[in-house]
């Protein structure tokens, strides 16, 4: 059965990952685990599976999944074993994923069916997995400047940004060039962005929402930008200075003027501080409270604020 397959693919990285992270804490080296690569290799090779599937199977659970799985939240922990499987199935994997990534490689004209789309699916896994590689980065360069279909366009583009290179600004700014009269895409050029995995991912969000083409006013490009952000790249929001806690709590005050539905959307993160470890749960209870303590504060801001501090 594919989806018990891929269920048990799940949960055995989900017990590997919850492993490193025990070791991580206890400063113990992080050690490779056979037996999820030979696994993730014999997933691969399986000519019977969809495409598609293999893709699915091959993803790691995401940080997001993995804190939900722990009593207390160690996003420091959770990011440096993701990041540490990533590039250790990229290096066990290396022939068979370039070996993958090169048979799917294909610049005829674009199709959109159930089979190209899983052809593309996997194709663009095996290159976010090969960029963990230095050497696949020209090849990476290659495809965003080649392909002929939005999908493969911001594959590789979301592969580059999560890596302090030249070919990155050079592709963004390729990108946005080309493509900054869509609305729905420069939405993506913000998203992208804000999800990168580099440390100073919050300084490039605060640069950005200087940018021409982002508005506070604009509920897309809030979600977007700020939302990508804080809600879905926690390795950077919960950095252990509270940076990221303070920007959210300005924008959270700033919106709440404009748009106070969408303020309060955007405090879930901080509404589940007791999760996180006590210097952290500190950083966003003073912010929460901070939010609490505005005077003119929407209705809709406070409720959630406000629960979240009373709340267990």
């Amino acid at each position: 059965d594919e989806f018990n397959r891929w269920d048990a693919g799940q949960r055995l990285a989900i017990n590997v990952m919850l492993r490193l992270i025990e070791a991580y804490q206890q400063s113990a080296p992080l050690s490779e685990d056979t037996a999820l690569t030979d696994a993730l290799r014999r997933t691969l090779a399986d000519t019977r599976l969809d495409q598609a599937l293999i893709a699915q199977a091959l993803s790691l659970p995401s940080e997001l999944y993995v804190a939900e799985q722990c009593a207390v939240i160690d996003v420091d922990a959770i990011h440096a074993v993701r990041q540490f499987l990533r590039r250790s199935i990229a290096a066990a994997l290396r022939d068979e994923l370039l070996k993958t990534y090169q048979s799917l490689y294909d610049e005829s004209p674009y199709v959109f069916n159930a089979a190209s789309m899983a052809r593309r699916r996997l194709k663009n896994l095996c290159l976010d997995y090969l960029m963990e590689l230095v050497a696949i980065r020209a090849r990476c360069l290659h495809q965003f400047q080649e392909a002929n279909n939005m999908t493969d366009v911001l594959a590789a583009l979301g592969a580059l940004v999560h890596y302090d290179i030249p070919e990155r600004d050079k592709a963004l700014e390729a990108f946005y060039g080309r493509w900054q009269h869509d609305p729905q895409v420069v939405d993506k050029w913000f998203a992208l962005q804000a999800g990168a995995r580099l440390p100073d991912t919050l300084t490039r969000v605060q640069a950005l929402m200087r940018h021409s083409a982002f508005k506070l006013t604009n509920p897309n490009k809030v979600r977007a930008l700020i939302g990508r952000f804080c809600q879905g790249n926690p390795a950077r929001f919960h950095a252990a200075n509270g940076a990221g806690y303070l920007f959210l709590a300005d924008q959270v005050l700033a919106l709440d003027r404009l748009n106070p539905q969408m303020a309060a959307r955007l405090l879930a993160p901080m509404s589940r501080w007791r999760r996180h470890d006590a210097q952290r749960q500190q950083l966003m209870q003073a912010q929460l409270q901070r939010i609490v303590a505005t005077q003119g504060l929407s209705k809709d801001v406070y409720e959630i604020a406000s629960k979240s501090l009373a709340s267990n």
